[in-house]
């Protein structure tokens, strides 16, 4: 009688975490990604809005490290060409 007792305890818990609880955790989460993701969509949009460029005028910006690295690249030695050996 005992064993049955639990058994339905745990169904009932079971039945009202997945048809209540879960629903709702569920529900919260996708609410806060979205208003991340309008956020950030906003954010994005209105940094269009305020760029100073002119239409179809297309940019480049390389942060100051990649540039000089790729300099120190070609400062460090010659390149030596290779053929294939079969």
């Amino acid at each position: 009688m005992r064993v049955l007792l639990i058994l339905i305890t745990v169904y009932l818990l079971y039945r009202i975490f997945f048809n209540f609880v879960l629903p709702l955790v569920a529900r919260y989460f996708f609410a806060k990604a979205t208003k991340n993701m309008q956020g950030q969509f906003n954010q994005q949009s209105q940094q269009q809005r305020t760029s100073s460029r002119r239409e179809g005028e297309v940019r480049i910006e390389t942060p100051n490290n990649v540039q000089n690295q790729r300099n120190r690249n070609f400062d460090e030695g010659e390149f030596v060409d290779y053929t294939e050996v079969k």
